[in-house]
């Protein structure tokens, strides 16, 4: 059987894509644990329960997804059906939690904002 990619089209198709995938969700768990710091300051400040720790903790699931993608393509594999359902069910538990988490944070602004008004 032959090569369908180049050894340039491989890279580009299948190399840097999953490299820029990786990157791109650890800027994104980097982004929501930054909003758990900032959210524990402002518990800090005023007084008020802003679940930070669960908004550090619940971008795991990003993390733990794209290890399982990098372990898939360190073999130049394909994540297999157990892999895909155990990365996505991760994916989308961290996503609502975040989503709870950077709700929660927008609440506490909206309740401050009302404050100072």
């Amino acid at each position: 059987m032959e090569n369908i990619l180049s050894t340039t089209q491989y890279f580009i198709f299948v190399n840097a894509t999953s490299f820029v995938a990786i990157l791109g969700g650890l800027v994104l768990w980097a982004g929501f644990f930054l909003m758990g710091l900032i959210s524990r300051r402002y518990e800090q400040v005023y007084g008020i329960d802003t679940h930070w720790l669960l908004q550090m903790i619940a971008p795991a699931g990003v993390c733990l997804y794209l290890s399982i993608q990098s372990i898939a393509s360190l073999r130049h594999q394909n994540m297999g059906a157990v892999e895909l359902w155990t990365g996505y069910t991760l994916m989308m538990w961290s996503a609502v939690l975040c989503l709870w988490g950077a709700n929660r944070f927008f609440r506490l602004f909206k309740q401050l904002e009302q404050e100072q008004v």
